[in-house]
């Protein structure tokens, strides 16, 4: 299968990590490219940046429609994912999500772990749109910025280690949620160092989502909900027609 990452915010280094991940993770016969924005915001920290990616995101899948199977949201607030699937018949999963089903298979209970304080109300909202908040113990995050996190790996992999023993301790979770595309592949460190917690990495459990999906032949339901978007003309600033 062909399947297109997209960070949705505008930072080279970053998906440049989350391609290096993806191809470690991938079956031999998945093909992965991962981008990032064209345009919109270098990181998505509130609600104004992540109504800038979204639109971002969508007119990338929008763009590379014709040419992959599946389609990966790289960002832990999953920017633009339900208009993405109303946009295409191919599967489109956003990180989050994925991270919490796939929690629900592990455990009885999960918490969410962000870097950014401001963020907790968006994931709470979130956790309450995809109808999962009574098997959500808790939402926590550290006191560091998105830069901060991918820049001392160290440091944030104590923090998180350390909310996350919090969030089994204090809160009940049996499993953690790895709030950002910064921390693809640091689960087992993060897990390790909390004394053996599971941790999900969002990348990885879409990523495998998707090959197995594809190879069930599952796509999005286009009755209700994801059905196609009907025609009119949608008008960006400028003129130009969406």
């Amino acid at each position: 299968m062909r399947l297109l990452v997209i960070n949705s915010n505008m930072n080279r280094e970053i998906t440049d990590k989350i391609q290096n991940i993806a191809h470690g993770l991938a079956n031999p016969d998945t093909t992965v490219d991962a981008i990032c924005a064209e345009w919109g915001v270098p990181a998505i920290e509130g609600g104004y940046d992540a109504a800038f990616a979204a639109l971002a995101t969508v007119e990338s899948i929008k763009r590379h429609e014709k040419n992959y199977d599946a389609f990966i949201i790289a960002c832990y607030s999953d920017p633009g994912l339900y208009a993405a699937r109303e946009l295409t018949n191919k599967p489109v999963y956003g990180i989050a999500q994925a991270s919490m089903l796939a929690a629900c298979s592990f455990g009885h209970r999960f918490s969410i772990l962000s870097p950014l304080a401001r963020f907790k109300p968006v994931l709470e909202s979130l956790v309450r749109y995809y109808g999962l908040e009574a098997l959500c113990a808790s939402v926590r995050t550290v006191d560091m910025d998105v830069k901060q996190s991918f820049d001392d790996l160290k440091a944030a992999n104590t923090a998180f280690a350390r909310e996350a023993r919090r969030a089994v301790e204090e809160d009940g979770a049996e499993v953690i949620c790895l709030g950002g595309a910064v921390f693809a592949g640091r689960d087992r460190a993060i897990g390790e160092e909390a004394g053996g917690v599971v941790c999900i990495d969002g990348l990885s459990a879409a990523l495998k989502q998707a090959e197995a999906y594809h190879r069930l032949g599952y796509t999005s339901s286009k009755v209700g909900l994801f059905e196609t978007p009907r025609t009119k003309v949608r008008t960006l600033p400028g003129g130009v027609e969406a």
